[in-house]
């Protein structure tokens, strides 16, 4: 597998990069049938998710996509948004209440790259572990010093 595009993050007013992707559970959590996405070597999963934290929450923002949907006669191309995976977001942001998991974000320079998955390296990584929606845990992975931090009290502030 080559490395993957992964899904994009705001967090502190900066765009960074998660490696992780919070919407897989939605479609294991939900029972809904996960859409046949249109895939490439670098993005196996076939769309790149848009994501924030505010107020400790979780919430995504922005799905970029494309599906094949079917119609009667023909086959159409069509972008998958925030209101298609939930109709009632009138693709706005929402809470993302089927997650819980970590959060992995990396920080800083690249210090060593695989050209498999999100095995690439960088200086220091974010950990932020997140229960139904909810920022729960922050800790800071810095390789260079070789240190831990976790933040218990106010995770993003």
């Amino acid at each position: 597998m080559a490395a993957q595009v992964p899904d994009k993050i705001l967090l502190d007013g900066k765009q960074l990069n998660l490696y992780s992707n919070p919407l897989e559970q939605f479609w294991t959590n939900s029972k809904k049938v996960r859409p046949r996405f249109f895939t490439s070597p670098d993005c196996s999963r076939g769309y790149v998710a848009g994501w924030k934290i505010e107020a400790n929450k979780l919430f995504l923002t922005d799905i970029e996509a494309y599906y094949d949907r079917n119609f009667v006669f023909f086959r159409n191309k069509t972008r998958y948004t925030i209101a298609t995976l939930i109709s009632k977001s009138k693709n706005k942001p929402v809470v993302a209440k089927w997650f819980s998991g970590k959060l992995r974000i990396p920080v800083g320079n690249m210090t060593m790259y695989e050209h498999s998955g999100y095995d690439s390296r960088f200086e220091k990584e974010l950990i932020i572990t997140i229960h139904e929606g909810e920022v729960i845990k922050v800790v800071t992975l810095d390789f260079m010093q070789k240190s831990l931090v976790v933040n218990l009290e106010s995770p993003l502030e």
